[in-house]
C-alpha cells in the first residue's frame, strides 16, 4: 500500500503489536484499541497510536515498546510512532444545571453588600436602614435578604405577606418604595431549616435570576453572617460594586 516495496503486510505488523502489553497490564495494546492505523511507505512503517491516560509516563513507554517491537522487520529501515496523548474527562452530570451565560442583574446599576463576620451585630438593621436612606434620596432601591440562618428583614420592616409569581417571575414585595425579597418570605418561621451549600447556591440563583427586580439604581444585598463558601459564592456571582462591613468592638477598661 502507498508505494509499498517490501513484503511486510499490515496484518503482520498488527500481529506483532498484539504481543506488546500495555505498561503494567496483561492486555495487549491492539485489543485495547490504542493502534489507530498502520501505514507502510517504501522502507518505513508509520504507526498511529492514541493513549488515553492521566499518567504522563505511559505514552513514551508505549511509543518505545512499539518502536522496539517493529525494529527488526525485514526490509524496514525506519519505524515512526505517531503518538497522540489524551486525558480522560469526567462523565457529565445529568443533574447539573448548565452555567448561565446571561449577565446577573443587568438592570441594576450598583450592587452593595452588607456583611459581617458573625451574627447578631446588627447587619440586617444596617442593610434596612441603608436602603431606606437611599430611597429617601430619590433612588430606585431594592433590598435582598440572603440571611439563610435568621432572616430578620421581614421582622424589621413588619412584613408578613409573601411574594407572588407573575408568569415565570417572582414579583418582589414593596415597602416604603423599596423592592424587597427575603429568605424569610419563602420559609415558615416556625420550621427549622438545614441549609447545605448546594441549597444555598440554588436559592441564591433563584433570587438573582427569577425575581423581577426591574430597573434599580442600587440593590442592597444582606449577606449571611460569616466568611464561608456561601458568602464567597454570592459575592462572586453578584459581582459587587461595594460592601459595608458591620462589626462590634470590645472596649477594655
Amino acid at each position: 500500500m502507498f508505494g509499498n516495496k517490501t513484503q511486510v503486510k499490515e496484518e503482520q505488523i498488527f500481529e506483532i503489536l498484539r504481543g506488546v502489553k500495555y505498561p503494567g497490564l496483561s492486555r495487549d495494546i491492539v485489543s485495547f484499541g490504542l493502534i489507530k492505523g498502520v501505514e507502510i511507505v517504501d522502507k518505513s512503517v508509520i504507526v498511529r497510536v492514541t493513549v488515553n491516560t492521566k499518567d504522563e509516563s505511559i505514552p513514551p513507554k508505549v511509543e518505545e515498546l512499539v518502536a522496539d517491537a517493529l525494529k527488526n522487520l525485514p526490509g524496514i529501515n525506519e519505524v515512526h510512532v505517531d503518538m497522540t496523548w489524551t486525558q480522560p474527562q469526567p462523565p457529565p452530570n445529568p443533574h447539573a444545571r448548565p452555567e448561565p451565560t446571561e449577565p446577573i442583574l443587568p438592570d441594576v446599576k450598583f450592587k452593595i453588600a452588607v456583611a459581617s463576620g458573625k451574627g447578631g451585630v446588627g447587619k440586617s438593621t444596617v442593610a434596612a436602614g441603608l436602603a431606606l436612606m437611599l430611597q429617601k434620596q430619590g433612588l430606585k432601591v431594592g433590598l435582598v435578604d440572603f440571611d439563610i440562618y435568621g432572616p430578620s428583614v421581614p421582622t424589621l420592616l413588619g412584613i408578613q405577606e409573601r411574594p407572588f409569581i407573575e408568569g415565570n417571575r417572582i414579583i418582589p414585595l414593596d415597602r416604603n418604595g423599596i423592592k424587597l425579597m427575603s429568605m424569610g418570605f419563602l420559609v415558615d418561621p416556625d420550621t427549622p431549616m438545614i441549609w447545605r451549600g448546594p441549597m444555598v447556591h440554588q436559592a441564591a440563583e433563584q433570587f438573582l435570576r427569577d425575581v423581577n427586580w426591574g430597573e434599580l439604581d442600587i440593590l442592597i444585598v444582606d449577606l449571611p453572617p460569616g466568611t464561608g463558601d456561601a458568602q464567597m459564592t454570592l459575592s462572586q456571582r453578584i459581582k459587587l460594586d461595594g460592601a459595608v462591613i458591620v462589626s462590634t468592638r470590645s472596649i477594655w477598661p
